[in-house]
């Protein structure tokens, strides 16, 4: 009985080049903390109140950041203004205002001035990276806090709870989840182009509520089965829920169009994914990987092969292929 190529290795040698280096992570932390820094200082010492306290959230939190094909990084570092939460929201300053409290505090801090977006004040980074810094009031009796939206004012927001019910999911499921997440943003970074993907957020939820277990050591396969339960419920309701609170309806802006764009890109993924697996040579599934996915997707190159260019002397250990779940 012929047996089925199978991919594992190279989805973990994929992963490794697409995921946040240390190195970076580093980086990241470094300037994160810089601003922590300038923050608290120009509350202390402009303001006159009290400093205030600082979350992260996020892919960064998640662990699920990629390196972009082109473009920047991202952190998300919520600034939380605990002091200023007095009972009556009434009482409590401007939206408009804590962002320009938040923009004096950093500016000047790199050589591009910081942006002013609805959200959050963004600090750029030699555009390499930015770090976003969305700004929250959580009273004390208050079970979630509140986002400082530029124009629609206190609005309800909880990124903390999302973080938390990620990692739970995670701890019930295996890291794996995580790595499929990151393979969704990467195929997102690869095939975007013009048209609607949905968020890094949205793609969190969606690979968390339709993760498919037991492919522990087959994260080709688990990809696939992944991505099948996922059009298969959009193609049902193009709905999605967020998890936690605030639990908002996150798909209801997409048009017609764009919904049916994404569910022709997603049935297509699945159906070059599910010839990756059920071909017999790994060096031709490597290929449509590398279709799916771009060139940072290792090449596989067979032992015959690598004889030939001088690779005989090799030393590392071959990986061990089986059909982990697939029928042949």
């Amino acid at each position: 009985m012929s047996q089925l190529a199978q991919c594992n290795d190279l989805f973990l040698k994929f992963d490794e080049k697409i995921k946040l280096k240390p190195g970076k992570k580093e980086s990241l932390r470094t300037s994160r903390n810089a601003l922590r820094e300038k923050i608290k200082d120009y509350f202390a010492e402009t303001l006159k109140v009290s400093k205030p306290k600082f979350w992260g959230q996020g892919s960064y939190m998640m662990n699920t950041t990629i390196e972009p094909i082109e473009g920047e990084y991202d952190i998300d570092d919520g600034v939380y203004l605990m002091h200023l939460a007095s009972e009556k929201e009434e009482d409590w300053p401007a939206t408009s205002t804590v962002h320009n409290w938040i923009v004096k505090a950093v500016d000047g801090h790199t050589n591009t001035p910081p942006k002013d977006k609805n959200t959050c004040v963004r600090v750029i980074y030699k555009n390499d990276y930015h770090v976003d810094l969305p700004i929250y009031i959580k009273p004390e009796d208050a079970e979630h806090p509140k986002l400082a939206h530029k124009t629609k004012g206190w609005i309800d927001s909880d990124p903390k709870a999302l973080t938390n019910w990620f990692n739970d999911e995670v701890k019930n499921k295996g890291d794996q989840l995580k790595r499929i997440v990151r393979y969704f943003k990467a195929w997102k970074d690869y095939k975007k182009g013009d048209d609607k993907f949905p968020s890094g957020m949205i793609f969190t939820i969606l690979a968390a509520n339709h993760f498919v277990e037991g492919y522990e050591e087959d994260d080709d396969s688990a990809f696939v089965a992944t991505a099948q339960e996922i059009y298969d419920q959009l193609n049902s309701s193009f709905s999605l829920k967020r998890p936690v609170f605030p639990e908002e309806e996150l798909l209801d802006e997409w048009s017609e169009t764009a919904k049916t764009n994404f569910l022709n890109k997603l049935s297509n993924l699945i159906k070059q994914g599910q010839k990756a697996l059920e071909t017999e040579d790994k060096k031709e599934a490597a290929d449509i990987w590398r279709k799916i996915f771009g060139d940072r997707f290792p090449e596989y190159t067979p032992p015959e092969e690598r004889m030939d260019k001088g690779y005989a002397l090799q030393t590392s250990k071959p990986a061990v292929l089986g059909n982990h779940g697939r029928s042949s």
